[in-house]
């Protein structure tokens, strides 16, 4: 499934940035990035691709403990005011 992803770009020297994302399965997906762009000889388009697995909040967690992290915790968009949530983490030694 190809699902067009926003916010989209418009730049004011005339052009358009997008995304897309072709979902493999539940946790992998194709992202490509479209930018557009007017220049002095016409429409330049480029396009970038680039292959993508969600891991799970769980899975960052066991990643970071058993790597010697301690004090794990996660800061969501209601509290840090960043779109994504961060985890934050003190490192052994």
């Amino acid at each position: 499934m190809r699902i067009a992803k926003g916010p989209y770009n418009i730049f004011s020297d005339r052009g358009i940035v997008f995304l897309l994302w072709d979902w493999q399965d539940e946790r992998r997906y194709t992202f490509h990035l479209f930018v557009t762009r007017e220049t002095s000889t016409g429409w330049a388009n480029m396009h970038g691709v680039s292959e993508y697995r969600a891991v799970l909040r769980d899975e960052i967690m066991g990643i970071l403990a058993s790597r010697g992290f301690t004090d794990i915790r996660w800061l969501f968009p209601s509290e840090s005011g960043f779109y994504q949530p961060i985890v934050i983490a003190k490192a052994s030694g």
